[in-house]
């Protein structure tokens, strides 16, 4: 829409943002896998075989006849005091030790996300991400304008030593990093202790906020072996750290609920910022949750575990299925755990064309460009998600995409 055609009560970043990353992503069903024959590596969708149905069934039940009258009624905006104990338990047996007073439910991680762009932004502020990173979260501050500052990851996450140099040398002052430390989305890498431990100390020296968005850090595929901390359990995050975690992804991601651990100034604020949205979280939700946990007939960490099998299954299907299908010209990662993997593909090949000639082949995939916040990144590159088909029709899509990228190719 143009400037001479636009209604007078748009505001400005709505018309500028008429493309966004996320307005592309899912600006079409077959992004998420949805269509006859199509096998989707678009979205992120959770396995739908994991949702819990008969224990949610008496969760939801036991919640209207046993609290009904106690939580159908307006609720607080930090949320049910039952369900921020499950969270901060939950947490605790993952070295993040708080009590419920630091715990904020949330409508979802990405109100989260909002809600501290409310809080932390004026227009035209600095943020600094990973590059690539999780095109959502850019869509939560579209209103604020922000500049961003894109730190590269490798193998092992974020290059914290760039960011260091590239607060040094610009003396830029961001109002906070974010990033997904733990199989990040798009890339399914992790940030190595050893990182985690000097981010801390450079987000001390320079006095940064840190957001850490943690969805899928429960879903470490290598058993045995102790999975990385997350980085709000390290000395020294308690006061710059606010941790983002989801019941979405553990149990089904219809169940909007989520949460934020932040210091105590940043939990007052929040609230604050809250009210304006939606001013509580669904408590018939919470107290569907909150049974769900205490159900003895439910044993939700075991429900996880299998979670961690069954996309451990599905990563296995996909990289190998790579590695016998594409040229030693094409990279991938190896997500350690997750739901995603990032592919390069050979230097001229169009990621945007691959997804137009792979939808072509009845396969979806997102473009890697759309996860770069300025748009100068991903442009030979592709996320595949591979937590929503099976190992069976992985293979298939996996012989699909090929025939995309053979097309484009020529």
């Amino acid at each position: 829409m143009s400037h001479a055609t636009r209604p007078a009560w748009f505001a400005s970043w709505l018309i500028d943002g008429a493309d966004s990353a996320a307005d592309r992503a899912v600006s079409s069903p077959a992004s998420i896998g949805v269509g006859a024959d199509l096998i989707g590596f678009g979205g992120g969708q959770p396995a739908s075989e994991s949702y819990p149905l008969e224990p949610l069934e008496r969760a939801f039940s036991r919640a209207i006849l046993e609290n009904g009258r106690a939580v159908l009624p307006y609720g607080s905006s930090q949320g049910l005091l039952a369900l921020r104990e499950v969270v901060a338990e939950r947490l605790g047996r993952r070295g993040v030790n708080v009590g419920a007073e630091s715990v904020v439910i949330l409508t979802g991680s990405l109100q989260g996300l909002h809600l501290i762009g409310r809080i932390t932004l004026d227009h035209g502020d600095t943020i600094v991400t990973e590059a690539p990173t999780f095109m959502g979260a850019l869509s939560t501050w579209e209103h604020q304008r922000p500049r961003y500052l894109t730190i590269p990851v490798d193998e092992h996450g974020m290059l914290v030593e760039a960011l260091d140099q590239h607060l040094r040398d610009s003396q830029a002052r961001p109002k906070f990093v974010y990033l997904l430390p733990t199989f990040q989305n798009p890339s399914g890498v992790s940030l190595t202790l050893e990182r985690r431990k000097r981010l801390l100390e450079i987000a001390q020296e320079h006095d940064l906020l840190i957001v850490e968005d943690d969805p899928y850090g429960e879903f470490w595929f290598d058993e045995g072996t102790e999975p990385i901390p997350p980085l709000r359990s390290l000395p020294g995050a308690e006061e710059r750290v606010i941790y983002l975690g989801t019941f979405s992804k553990i149990l089904a991601p219809g169940i909007r609920l989520a949460y934020a651990i932040a210091p105590p100034d940043m939990v007052q604020a929040l609230m604050r910022a809250k009210r304006g949205v939606d001013f509580h979280t669904d408590t018939l939700l919470q107290q569907a949750v909150v049974h769900l946990v205490r159900d003895r007939d439910f044993d939700l960490e075991s429900h996880i575990a299998d979670g961690r099998g069954l996309y451990k299954r599905r990563r296995d299907a996909m990289l190998d299925a790579l590695e016998s299908t594409f040229s030693s010209d094409t990279r991938w990662t190896r997500p350690g755990g997750g739901f995603f993997l990032w592919i390069d593909l050979p230097r001229g090949i169009s990621g945007e064309a691959v997804v137009s000639a792979a939808m072509a082949e009845g396969v979806a995939v997102f473009p890697g460009s759309i996860f770069y916040p300025n748009g100068d990144g991903g442009s030979n590159a592709l996320r595949l998600s591979y937590s929503n088909a099976t190992p069976d029709r992985i293979r298939q899509g996996i012989e699909r995409l090929k025939r995309g990228v053979s097309a484009v190719a020529g």
